[in-house]
């Protein structure tokens, strides 16, 4: 469909932040073999969808730009919950593989953005 505007000239509508929300989750949840229901879950859950869910956050603040409050909303967690979760992510980064991941992770949800009618910025 997007294409099909595109090849029209018509500039396709900016994705809305829960659709980038969406994509952000089933990137994380696929990166780090977690389910998505395991990171939306109300309870922290297993360490690796807790850490998934951070993930997810900091790539949707941090290399997205969304607003806490909206990312806090999605996961039905505080805004401070985001702030933390992007403290520990930003905190882990020292560790090249990991690093990459969540470049690798951005980079897509940029890509997707884009595609979407949405320009994104770097951080």
């Amino acid at each position: 469909m997007v294409l099909r505007e595109i090849e029209k000239g018509v500039t396709p509508a900016p994705p809305s932040d829960a659709s980038l929300c969406r994509v952000a989750e089933h990137l994380v949840a696929a990166a780090y073999e977690t389910d998505v229901a395991a990171i939306r879950s109300m309870t922290r859950g297993p360490a690796r969808a807790a850490y998934a869910r951070q993930a997810a956050m900091y790539l949707l603040r941090v290399g997205l730009g969304l607003p806490n409050s909206e990312i806090g909303a999605y996961f039905q967690r505080d805004r401070t919950t985001v702030a933390h979760a992007c403290a520990r992510i930003e905190d882990s980064r020292d560790d090249a593989t990991l690093d990459q991941t969540l470049d690798c992770l951005e980079a897509a949800l940029h890509a997707w953005r884009g595609r979407a009618g949405r320009t994104g910025s770097r951080r």
